[in-house]
């Protein structure tokens, strides 16, 4: 992150400016009433908050689909937030759901705080890294998880958010018969990249509706885990991970 005292347009920059700033930069973007709560500020305050940024050409504003006001950065700034340049970025109807709930259940869990979680943004750049150093065939976009969680102990918490209803199936599913893949699913894959990430503990947060489904996915995976190490398994599953399925009713603001 790049804090400075400058000026421009006539707008100071602050130390909070800077914070929120790298903030939205990580989180690609956020509406206005999940940020000025993580701010501690009213929706007026925000507003104009948002309009001094926009007036400093820091970030854009706008409705997205009729609906709640989004603020993002510009490229040049969120460049400068990041220090590398994360390409262009806009809120789409399509995004913004997901964007929201993710934003709200870092800005609860973590705050402010940048130490305490790796955005989706930042792991997925790394993973691009790792991929070009390995030689491999660039792809467009990198698959990575929505963050992880530091906590003040050191502990890693690989951390999905799944704002949509979702069947059990979507969470973790069977392979065909005579397959030698192995079981398939949001659980698997997020096991895996836990274990590339250090992380101990994997959190699903949910939609209320499919916390059931998702507690039990997770207890088969706990039971594979298991059965894998007993049977010397081609599935290969990692073991010694702890899973926290979650519902997303705990979180303020991850709908409008």
């Amino acid at each position: 992150m790049v804090v400075g005292s400058g000026r421009r347009r006539g707008v100071q920059l602050t130390a909070r400016d800077a914070l929120a700033l790298e903030v939205l930069a990580h989180q690609y973007g956020l509406p206005l009433d999940v940020l000025g709560a993580a701010l501690g500020i009213s929706p007026g305050r925000m507003s104009g908050l948002a309009s001094r940024w926009k007036r400093a050409g820091w970030v854009r504003t706008g409705r997205i689909d009729g609906g709640a006001t989004w603020v993002w950065p510009t490229r040049a700034q969120a460049r400068e937030s990041l220090d590398w340049d994360p390409g262009e970025w806009a809120p789409r109807p399509s995004v913004v759901a997901h964007v929201r709930a993710v934003g709200a259940v870092r800005l609860d869990r973590a705050g402010l705080d940048v130490a305490r979680w790796e955005s989706q943004r930042l792991l997925a750049r790394q993973a691009a890294q790792a991929q070009a150093l390995r030689g491999d065939q660039p792809v467009r976009s990198v698959d990575a998880p929505d963050g992880v969680q530091v906590l003040r102990d050191g502990r890693r918490l690989l951390v999905q958010v799944e704002e949509t209803l979702r069947p059990r199936e979507y969470f973790v599913r069977a392979a065909a018969p005579g397959s030698l893949l192995g079981p398939s699913g949001l659980l698997v894959d997020a096991a895996r990249r836990a274990r590339v990430l250090r992380c101990s503990v994997v959190v699903v947060r949910c939609h209320p509706q499919s916390l059931g489904v998702l507690t039990s996915a997770m207890e088969e995976m706990v039971a594979r885990a298991k059965w894998s190490r007993e049977e010397s398994s081609p599935e290969r599953l990692p073991a010694g991970l702890s899973w926290a399925p979650k519902s997303l009713e705990e979180i303020p603001y991850w709908r409008p």
